[in-house]
């Protein structure tokens, strides 16, 4: 079609034709003439120059009227369309009112032409308005087709289908108008999709909100919850509930076997998230269902909804303690009531190999002292979180110091963080506890002399030192004193003798007045003894001792020590228990231990642990009240570390990063009854620390999957993305997943790529399944193991959308009429008036210009036939 209004510059020819081909007859017309004009007939000038004309005319009218032309003229007619909204969300009160309200605006509007449609999950027309009261309606797409072919279905609403449907509807020259009346809550279909349509045809659009039809409705929104967790593992569950107006409830989340959890509450309106902690214990698929029970509850059939997850097989943790073996037992059962499989062992017990390691999801380091693990072992722990993704919980302790212990190790590698010792300590008191019974006469004494004397080189002039010697009586060597004149210090000590038998406990009660008399804030204490004693209640000695914040660590000499005395002796006293085999390796022990007292990165002092990042390691505790804790290692948290708590100081705490394919976290504190004491008691305590584990947990096989099955209106969107061992996407796989309904029947679908390592399909579910299964297939790139790993995911039919009883979606109807052009709830009158889309009407012109060419074909004969004309044109 050409229109010839925009043809020409500057001039407005409201003329349009159909087809442009006929105006080449025009080309005869010069033939005609020079045929005419060299014709030698007897026709006179004029009547030749008559006959000629009206021939052209002929030509002319025909060439004209083949083009079917029409004149545009300007009118005031209207084409409007009624879309009434008939789903159940929409009340009967307000259809009967609509069909009223239609029916007048037919009248005082008079528009020339009116049309009418009903929609729900389709649009049908109707012929008048009361139509919709005899509409063949159903619920669900099962009951529709019993209903008959014309039955639409009112479990889903597509306002796309309708304004579609009404848009064919519309007379094209007509001023367009689509009345919509509806709640706006769309569950199928997207109206956005319109809008283009709607705009190439100037159509404006005045939607009415409706009333929904259960105002005082309560509903089960949606069930909140991990697609996967693992077996007996604390997951967070929210079931969201609607309600119109606030109400009293009670809300269940039931299992197949078991009420998980109960809340009794009273709704506000709105929706409401009702949170449940629940744990999971059978490996496999597991269903959940949420109800809620309101009182004069009207419409029950959207109180219930289900969801399913899946359970995988509980974790499992190598727990490897440094302290003796009682130490780890507050850390395991707290981890064992979390649902972690923990496996204690020592530091002799830990793998050596990747593969030893590669048994576990994560292995827990805690207080192990550096040089009790081969380099071989800290190089598989490299390797198991750098190369397998394994994960690492690092924890300090006692054992774990500075400098001297993981310092340029492969552990050290690892973490987070690097050891760093503090500053020499200048305010320090040590104290020298030296056995000098019969047992220790001859070379053990004068190693131990020597050691004294080496421990007092040590000291800087601000410190304090004194040696207490004792066989059954005390005698104190070496007075309390600042370390300014070594020489007479060196002498007290040469002149110790040995003599008498051991008696350690009135000695440890001398060293602990000596103790309490000196306000320094580091005191320690070194005990030397083989440790035949007389029987006392040292335990009780040595909880005053660390109650005055005094130190005592122990050295066991000879290989007939009462070796484990002197450790309970240095567990109570919270230091350190060593054994010296042999007496030449006493002064190195002594070296070791007042080096870590001068200069140690163990600050043993009270203190807040601060929040410095909220993290999902922190999910459902109050990190803002931590207990107190009681010790720290210093340590530098490395660059693109992320540190979630430290202390008040500004000392780093708890640290985490990745590290290869895997994660490591580092606790720069204990886990136990040193410097966590408070802790042990906290009700946190073990949901912090398998908060903590479950961060680092090794993926399966060193690969991240994420399979994942979502309902999206009527249609189940299935996802998933590969991440490969080495940590890269996986591209160019071709997954499949089988489709399995309630009746045992299945179909495969196959997952388009549709970005880096991510898959995805979109799939209309059955709606006469309750349920559909998804499951990975085996396939090139998804072994067997790969898609076993995955699980199943289940997805219900529960009650229809069209059940949810929202309030009318205001937003999306203003920006429906706003993008239009139209008005949101207009009157009857602001429908029908002009908006500057003035309509038009055709005027068809070939009919009149076939006539003219009759006309003029019957005059050419008249002329030529005629003697009248021969007279009157001269011939």
């Amino acid at each position: 079609m050409v229109d010839l209004e925009s043809a020409f510059d500057g001039m407005s020819v409201p003329i349009t034709i159909q087809t442009a081909w006929p105006l080449v007859l025009l080309a005869s017309l010069p033939l005609l003439v020079w045929w005419a004009g060299s014709s030698t007939g007897r026709l006179a000038r004029r009547h030749l120059a008559v006959a000629i004309s009206l021939r052209s005319l002929v030509i002319i009218a025909l060439a004209l009227a083949l083009t079917r032309p029409q004149w545009i003229a300007q009118s005031g007619a209207v084409s409007v369309v009624y879309a009434l909204d008939v789903s159940r969300s929409v009340s009967s009160e307000f259809i009967e009112s609509a069909i009223n309200w239609i029916e007048q605006a037919d009248r005082e509007g008079a528009p020339s032409h009116a049309r009418y449609l009903a929609f729900a999950d389709r649009a049908v027309m109707l012929k008048t308005p009361g139509d919709v009261r005899n509409l063949a309606v159903s619920e669900g797409r099962a009951a529709a087709a019993s209903a008959g072919a014309n039955a639409i279905d009112q479990s889903a609403s597509n306002i796309e289908q309708a304004l579609d449907a009404a848009l064919l509807e519309l007379e094209p020259l007509h001023a367009k108008r689509i009345v919509l009346l509806t709640d706006g809550n769309q569950n199928a279909g997207e109206a956005w999709r319109v809008l283009p349509r709607l705009a190439r045809a100037n159509v404006r659009v005045y939607p009415i909100p409706a009333r929904i039809r259960d105002g005082d409705d309560v509903w089960i929104g949606s069930i909140e919850a991990p697609t996967e967790i693992h077996s007996g593992e604390p997951a967070s569950v929210t079931v969201r509930v609607f309600a119109a107006v606030e109400t009293p409830a009670r809300v269940l989340l039931k299992s197949a076997t078991s009420v998980l959890g109960t809340r009794k509450l009273r709704l506000n309106a709105g929706m409401n998230d009702i949170a449940f902690e629940v744990r999971l214990t059978k490996a496999g698929l597991a269903t959940m269902s949420a109800e809620v029970i309101a009182g004069n509850e009207r419409v029950v059939e959207n109180n219930r909804m289900q969801r399913s997850v899946w359970v995988k097989k509980r974790p499992r943790v190598l727990y490897i303690e440094g302290g003796p073996g009682d130490d780890a037992r507050y850390l395991a059962n707290a981890l064992e009531t979390q649902g972690i499989e923990t496996v204690a062992g020592t530091p002799d017990s830990m793998p050596d190999s990747v593969s030893g390691l590669t048994d576990y999801d994560a292995l827990i380091l805690s207080d192990v002292e550096a040089n009790r693990l081969a380099p071989r072992k800290m190089q598989a722990l490299e390797s198991y979180v750098r190369d397998f993704g394994g994960g690492l919980l690092f924890t300090s302790g006692q054992h774990v110091y500075g400098e001297q212990g993981y310092n340029d190790t492969a552990i050290e590698n690892v973490l987070p963080v690097q050891f760093r010792a503090q500053e020499k300590r200048k305010d320090l008191a040590l104290v020298i506890a030296m056995d000098r019974s019969y047992s220790m006469k001859g070379r053990k004494m004068e190693m131990a002399k020597e050691a004294a004397r080496a421990a007092l080189d040590l000291l800087e002039e601000q410190h304090r030192f004194a040696v207490v010697a004792f066989d059954s009586q005390t005698q104190i060597a070496v007075p309390m004193q600042y370390v300014r004149s070594r020489r007479k210090a060196q002498d007290q000590i040469s002149r110790i003798q040995a003599s008498g038998q051991t008696n350690i406990y009135p000695a440890l009660g001398i060293v602990y007045r000596l103790m309490e008399k000196v306000d320094s804030r580091a005191k320690h204490v070194i005990l030397l003894s083989d440790g035949d004693t007389h029987p006392a209640d040292f335990e009780a000695l040595l909880k005053r001792m660390t109650e005055g914040k005094i130190v005592v660590s122990t050295v066991a000499v000879g290989a007939d020590a009462a070796v484990s005395l002197m450790s309970d002796i240095a567990r109570w006293g919270k230091g350190r228990a060593y054994v010296a085999q042999s007496a030449d390796s006493i002064p190195q022990i002594f070296i070791e231990e007042t080096e870590r007292a001068v200069r140690s990165s163990l600050l043993e002092e009270s203190f807040t642990p601060v929040v410095v990042r909220r993290s999902r390691a922190f999910q459902g505790l109050d990190v803002d009240a931590l207990p107190q804790l009681r010790g720290l290692v210093g340590s530098k948290a490395r660059d693109h570390a992320e540190i979630l708590l430290t202390a008040p100081s500004g000392a780093p705490l708890l640290v985490r990063w990745q590290f290869g394919l895997g994660r490591a976290t580092a606790f720069m504190s204990d886990v136990k009854n040193r410097w966590a004491s408070g802790w042990l008691n906290w009700p946190g305590y073990g949901r912090f620390w398998a908060q903590q584990v479950r961060e680092v947990m090794r993926r399966d096989s060193g690969e991240a999957m994420d399979f994942r099955v979502e309902r999206e209106s009527g249609d189940a969107v299935i996802g998933l993305s590969m991440l490969g061992a080495d940590g890269r996407y996986q591209n160019g796989l071709v997954p499949q997943v089988r489709v399995t309904r309630s009746d045992g029947t299945s179909t495969l679908v196959k997952l388009d790529q549709t970005g880096a390592g991510t898959y995805r399909q979109r799939i209309p579910m059955n709606n006469l399944s309750p349920a559909e299964r998804f499951e990975l297939v085996d396939g090139p790139g998804l072994p067997r193991q790969v898609s076993r790993r995955a699980g199943v995911r289940l997805l219900h039919q529960n009650f229809p959308a069209e059940y949810r009883a929202l309030p009318p979606d205001v937003g999306l109807l203003s920006a429906l009429a706003s993008a239009t052009g139209g008005k949101l709830a207009p009157s009857i009158p602001e429908i029908f008036a002009p908006q500057g889309d003035a309509s038009s009407k055709s005027i068809l012109l070939w009919p009149w210009l076939a006539v003219l060419a009759l006309v003029a074909y019957l005059l050419d004969i008249a002329v030529r036939r005629t003697s009248l004309a021969y007279r009157w044109l001269g011939s």
